[in-house]
């Protein structure tokens, strides 16, 4: 592929503008042979003659060829977006970009907020990653995001991490549609405690929720469920059952399986952990102006 130097078009789509060489190179700030050169260089690359001229003393000014009217149309088009490609980068060279790690279990009422806030911030480009089990905190590290969600607070302690608690989401049981529990319409921890559980890759304990409040271990089967579409296909196949935060219940409502609210288990956190942004910058007002937002906002 030839590359076009978008100088040559804009030579000759001034021309064509300005009717007459003369008019064209004083408006380009050109001389009349460099603009003449460069048309002729423009037509050397067409392999076609795209402009019909006056002969040598005529008045009448030059007329376009059918190949240069064409050319003439989509050179108007090109330089036109090119323009406005160069002013949009400009216009987001002093923009903020945040990146935010969501997952499945993710409460939308915390979402929500999160969009409508940065839409009213012309100066942040707000971008969102979805995140598998696990995924956050390598993420958050590697500095591939800015803040994540998650169910767990930090196990590692990083300086420069600010860690907020913004939500609490009860739990649930998870069985397949046709389990003697799934009908119940509550449950607490004694009538699942010899329930078979599908075991998770991910903050194991907490979701698999070891140990039980009768100091046993929870009796797992595998394998490790490394998503929560994975725990969800196991125990709508009769691996075992689940157990997971009502969140997931209202964004996987799979005909087969049945969700069932744990009564006496304490709901899950659920936390922004985020890079400390420096004091006055457009990052740190947003962040603190969204985390104040979330205070009460779920229940």
């Amino acid at each position: 592929m030839t590359d076009i130097d978008l100088r040559l078009l804009r030579f000759f789509v001034t021309a064509v503008d300005c009717a007459t060489f003369s008019a064209a190179a004083r408006e380009l700030g050109v001389t009349q042979p460099a603009l003449s050169q460069g048309v002729k260089r423009l037509e050397d690359l067409v392999g076609a003659q795209i402009i019909d001229r006056s002969p040598q003393g005529s008045a009448r000014p030059f007329r376009l060829t059918p190949v240069g009217q064409l050319l003439y149309d989509d050179a108007t088009e090109l330089l036109a977006r090119a323009g406005s490609v160069l002013n949009r980068a400009r216009a987001n060279a002093t923009r903020t970009v945040l990146r935010v790690a969501f997952g499945t279990s993710t409460p939308s009422a915390l979402i929500e907020p999160l969009l409508a806030l940065a839409g009213k911030r012309e100066e942040l480009d707000l971008q969102l990653h979805f995140m598998g089990w696990g995924d956050e905190y390598d993420a958050l590290l590697r500095g591939d995001v800015d803040m994540i969600f998650t169910h767990s607070a930090p196990l590692i302690d990083v300086p420069d991490w600010v860690t907020t608690a913004v939500a609490r989401v009860p739990r649930v049981a998870v069985f397949a549609r046709n389990h003697t529990l799934a009908a119940h319409p509550h449950l607490t921890m004694s009538d699942i405690e010899d329930e078979p559980i599908v075991d998770a890759l991910a903050d194991r304990d907490f979701w698999i929720v070891n140990p039980r409040p009768s100091g046993k271990a929870p009796r797992t089967v595998g394998p490790r469920a490394r998503s929560v579409d994975e725990m969800l296909t196991f125990v709508a196949t009769g691996t075992g059952m689940g157990i997971t935060c009502r969140t997931v219940a209202e964004k996987h409502a799979w005909p087969n399986i049945a969700y069932v609210p744990i009564e006496d288990i304490e709901p899950t956190d659920v936390f922004t952990v985020r890079r400390a942004a420096p004091p006055g910058t457009p990052s740190a007002g947003f962040f603190a102006a969204y985390e104040a937002q979330c205070d009460g906002l779920l229940p």
